[in-house]
C-alpha cells in the first residue's frame, strides 16, 4: 500500500512506525540500530496535515489527526503490503475492532489487575508458579518466537493475525476467564493470586514491547502504567524485543501435552453445559456440578489435576468417578475420547462473596454467609495491616 503525506510518498510498511513527533528514528529493537525515514524526517509530519491513502473510490484524504489515522499503521500490519492493498471502510472497521479487542481484552484486563503488585517484592520464580499460569508462559515463548521472526520477514500481517488469535482465543476466551476467581476472591498477597499476577504481567510486558512498532501510542501508554523493574527504559519504544529464554524456563513436552488434553475435557464440559443452560436446569456454569467418568491415563490425568478442574471449568464442584458401561453416559469425541460428562446442580449454597456453591457455607460464626475459601481469604484480609 503506497501513502502519501504531503509532498513525500513513501511505502506505509510498517517499518516506520508512523511516528509522529519529530525526527523520529525507526528503531531496530532486536539489534539496537536504528535509521531515519523519509527524508531524515517522519513520514506523517513532513510538514503535513493529511494522510492520502488509497481507497475503492480512488485517493482519500485521511486527516492525520483523526483517531483514524492512528490506526493506518495497524491497518497495514493487517494485510501483505507486497500485494496491491486497496484500503476501504470496511476494512478500517475490522481494524478497529482488532485494535478495541487487544486494547480492553488484554492491556485494560492486565492493569486493572496489576494496580498492588511489584514487580521487584511480588514476582514468583518460573518453578513455583501454578500449572496453568507456567502453560501460559509457554504458549507465549511461542508467540515470541513467531512474532520475532516475522519481524525479520517484514510479514506484519501474519503478526497481525497470530496476536490477534492469541489475545482472543487463548488468553480472553481461556485463560483471563479461568483467572478471574484467583484474581478476585483470593486473598491479596495469596500464592495463587501473586502467581497469576507474575503470569499476566509477564504477557503484557511480552505483547506491549512485540506490538510497540505497530500499535505504537497504546502501547506507550501501557507502558506508562505497568510494574517497574530495575533497568526499564521510560518507554517502550526504548525496549528490546523479548527473548523467549526470558519469558519462561522449558516446560517439559509431557506437561504441555497435559494440558493440552485438559483443555480438549473443558471444551467438551463447556458444551454440556450449555445444553443444561438451555435446558432451564441451571443458570450460570457456577451453579453446576461436573461428575467425569474415565478410565486409563485420561482417568489417571483427570485424578492428578482434579483440584484444579473446577477453576479450570468455572463450576462450583468437580468428582472425578471410574467409567460406567451405560447408554445414559454419551462418551466425548475427539481428543477425549472415552469421556463421559453428567452435570446436575452444585451441593450446598451460594457463598455471597465468591457465587461458588459450597456444603460448607455457615460453618464459620464470624463470617456465617461465606464459603470455606473465603473465610480464609478474609482471615487473610483482616490480618493485613491498613496504612
Amino acid at each position: 500500500m503506497t501513502c502519501w503525506s504531503g509532498s513525500t510518498e513513501f511505502t506505509c510498511a510498517a517499518t516506520a512506525c508512523n511516528r509522529e513527533s519529530g525526527a523520529i528514528p525507526a528503531f531496530d529493537r532486536t539489534s539496537g540500530k536504528g535509521t531515519l525515514t523519509a527524508g531524515n524526517s517522519s513520514p506523517l509530519t513532513d510538514g503535513a496535515a493529511a494522510l492520502w491513502v488509497a481507497s475503492e473510490a480512488g485517493l482519500a484524504r485521511l486527516p492525520a489527526a483523526t483517531p483514524r489515522a492512528r490506526l493506518v499503521d495497524y491497518e497495514v500490519a493487517s494485510v501483505d503490503f507486497r500485494e496491491d492493498v486497496v484500503g476501504s471502510e470496511q476494512l478500517m472497521q475490522r481494524v478497529a475492532e482488532t485494535y478495541r479487542t487487544i486494547r480492553n481484552n488484554l492491556f485494560r484486563y492486565v492493569l486493572s489487575n496489576l494496580y498492588d503488585f511489584d514487580a521487584q517484592t511480588d514476582a514468583v520464580p518460573f518453578a513455583k508458579l501454578e500449572d496453568i499460569d507456567q502453560y501460559m508462559l509457554r504458549l507465549t515463548t511461542a508467540l515470541v518466537a513467531d512474532v520475532r521472526k516475522w519481524y525479520d520477514e517484514f510479514a506484519f500481517h501474519r503478526i497481525y493475525h497470530r496476536v490477534n488469535y492469541f489475545c482472543v482465543t487463548e488468553l480472553s476466551a481461556f485463560y483471563f476467564d479461568v483467572l478471574k476467581d484467583r484474581l478476585y476472591t483470593f486473598a491479596p498477597r495469596s500464592p495463587g493470586r501473586r502467581s497469576a499476577q507474575t503470569a499476566v504481567e509477564t504477557i503484557a510486558r511480552a505483547l506491549a514491547s512485540l506490538l510497540a512498532p505497530i500499535c505504537v501510542f497504546t502501547t506507550e501508554e501501557v507502558w506508562k502504567y505497568m510494574p517497574r523493574r530495575p533497568g526499564d527504559p521510560t518507554s517502550v519504544h526504548m525496549t528490546l524485543f523479548p527473548s523467549p529464554e526470558s519469558l519462561a524456563t522449558d516446560l517439559a513436552p509431557d506437561r504441555i501435552s497435559k494440558w493440552q488434553e485438559l483443555l480438549g475435557v473443558r471444551e467438551n464440559v463447556l458444551k454440556a453445559l450449555e445444553a443444561k443452560r438451555n435446558a432451564k436446569e441451571i443458570n450460570g456454569s457456577l451453579e453446576a456440578r461436573v461428575l467425569l467418568r474415565a478410565g486409563g491415563a485420561l482417568g489417571d490425568l483427570l485424578r492428578e489435576y482434579e483440584r484444579e478442574l473446577p477453576a479450570l471449568f468455572i463450576v462450583s464442584q468437580v468428582e472425578v468417578a471410574p467409567p460406567v458401561a451405560s447408554g445414559d453416559h454419551g462418551s466425548a469425541p475427539g481428543p477425549a475420547a472415552g469421556l463421559q460428562v453428567d452435570v446436575e446442580r452444585a451441593r450446598g449454597q451460594k457463598c455471597e462473596r465468591c457465587w461458588n456453591y459450597s456444603e460448607r457455607v455457615g460453618e464459620n460464626a464470624e463470617f456465617p454467609t461465606v464459603c470455606e475459601r473465603c473465610v480464609a481469604a478474609l482471615d487473610e484480609i483482616t490480618k493485613i495491616p491498613t496504612p
